[in-house]
Formats: C-alpha cells, structure tokens, sequence
C-alpha cells in the first residue's frame, strides 16, 4: 500500500516494488478482493487513491513505523543503550521548559538517546499523527483529529510583538498602538497558526484593514534573519522574545494588543503502544513542564499516558 500510494500510476509502483507491471496489477487486485472494496480510482494509466485506500495506507504505514522502531529497540538494546525518543515542541517551551527536562533526562537516564525538533502545532501534529514524533509539546487541533490523541495540558504560552532593537516605533511613547504597527511589514506564522489567526482577528475587531506586506514563515532563524534587515514586525513566544532580547538580538514592542491564543500541552497518539524509554521521557516532562495534575482526554474523559 505504501509503495501504490506514493506513485501515480502502476509501472511506476511496480518499479518500486521491483515487481513487473502485471504482477504489481495482480498483487493490488487481490489486496482489494481480500478488503472487498476497491482502494484506488483508474484514470487511465493514473492510480488515485480513494478514501479508503487512504485509511488502509495510514495503518500500513503506522504498522510499519512500528516494525522499525522494534530494529531500533532492539539494536538500541544491543548496543548498550536504551532507545530513541523524539520529541517535538513549539518554541516557547523549548526556550522556556524542554531544556532543563532534557538535562534531567540526560543525567538521569544516559542511555536514552533524544531527537528534538521544533515548528508549529500544525506541523509537529503531522509529524505526530504520521509516526515521526513520539511525543508532541504544542496546541491540539480544534477538530476531531485530536480525538485521536491522549492530551496533558500545561498552560498558556505567552505572546508579544517584537521587532530590531533601532526600528523606528521605539521612538513613539509606549504602549504604541495597533494603527501605528499597522503600515509596517510582518514576518508571521504560515496562514492557519495560531499566532497569525490571532493577530489577523485583532486587526478585524478593530476596523483595520490587514498589512499588506506579510511574509509566512514557521521558521524561528529566517523570522529572527528578516527583522534583523529591515523594519518587520513579529509575533514571538514571550520566552522566545526574552531570550533573544538578552542578547540585544530583538526589542519587545509595548503595545496595546494583547495576543492570547489558546493554551498547549503533551499529545501523545492513543493509537501507539510507547515503549519504556518514551514513558520514562514522559514522567520526567511532566514533573519539569509542571502540567495541570488533572490529566484529560480531549474528549473530557479521563485518560492514562
């Protein structure tokens, strides 16, 4: 299923397969003889998959995220360690909290190998619901995607407007205003983030036409690259913000805009079976990230993680 699903049309499948075509053909006829539906529309030479095909190739593909990660264990296991964990994070609490977990976790158990990476709670839920992470620190999604997550809430994540340190607004009286921020350009979250849908109501709430000038960016080193060369502004995690503005890389705007978004915490798939090193990863991100002790399903029903 992996191999039909990632190549538009059946010879090129069957390349990939290091199979002929016809028995590419036979191998695909008899999986959706076995399942009783089909799996993928025939456009001509073209394969497209349908909706179950969809379904199907996701469990396939979790099946066999999990037969490399049990390679991993074992070869983990064999070598003296005990394993990989990834974790993905927003930025805030990467600055703010993952680190001083991650110390306590390499101190407390060295035999724990860990991945960190960072993005938006859209691209790390991806990256979660796909198999890539083990762990994700950010904010659900507000569908019924996230049904398929156990949830740990931690709190709020703090935001502020941010820009060079010699950028003309910080020669106007504090708190500047919106209007004033308003003919400059923005570096922000991709459409769709959190940060960005805020910043975009605020501007609607308040009569104001949208910047014209918005550039979309989930990455904190361009973000920090633009407002360095010209007059951008940005909408950054407090901890973020503090921390760049100790090195006089950034000035924090004071502004009359207060951007609240929606609070973040721990998503792990229900779906998965964690291993022991992930579990041990858990506890100790509980204890340093200090989430609500009430720990929910997103469907409000008490769950375990």
């Amino acid at each position: 299923m992996q191999a039909f699903s990632r190549h538009n049309t059946l010879q090129s499948a069957a390349e990939s397969l290091n199979l002929a075509q016809p028995a590419a053909s036979r191998l695909l006829g008899d999986l959706e003889d076995v399942i009783g539906i089909p799996l993928f529309q025939r456009e001509g030479r073209r394969l497209v998959i349908n909706a179950y095909g969809s379904v199907l190739t996701r469990h396939a593909n979790n099946l066999l995220d999990e037969l490399d990660r049990t390679r991993d264990e074992f070869n983990a296991l064999l070598s003296g360690g005990a394993g990989t964990v990834s974790i993905g994070a927003i930025d805030g609490p990467v600055v703010d909290l993952l680190t001083t977990a991650v110390l306590n976790i390499q101190r407390d158990n060295p035999d724990i190998s860990l991945e960190i990476r960072t993005g938006s709670s859209v691209g790390l839920f991806h990256d979660l619901m796909n198999g890539d992470i083990d762990i994700m620190i950010g904010r659900a999604p507000e569908d019924a995607r996230s049904m398929a997550c156990h949830y740990t809430p931690i709190g709020e994540e703090p935001m502020v407007i941010a820009a060079r340190q010699e950028h003309p607004l910080f020669r106007k009286t504090a708190p500047v205003r919106l209007e004033d921020m308003a003919p400059f350009p923005w570096v922000l979250q991709r459409k769709g983030g959190k940060s960005r849908s805020k910043l975009e109501s605020i501007f609607q709430d308040r009569n104001l036409p949208l910047p014209k000038d918005i550039i979309g960016s989930d990455s904190l080193l361009m973000t920090l690259a633009y407002l360095e060369k010209t007059d951008a502004l940005t909408v950054l995690s407090a901890a973020v913000a503090n921390q760049q503005a100790k090195y006089r890389q950034i000035q924090i705007v004071s502004s009359d805009v207060n951007i609240a978004i929606s609070s973040y915490g721990i998503l792990m798939l229900k779906s998965r079976n964690q291993s022991r090193p992930t579990m041990k990863v858990l506890d100790e991100l509980k204890k340093t990230l200090r989430p609500v002790q009430k720990t929910e399903r997103l469907s409000g029903r008490p769950a375990r993680i």
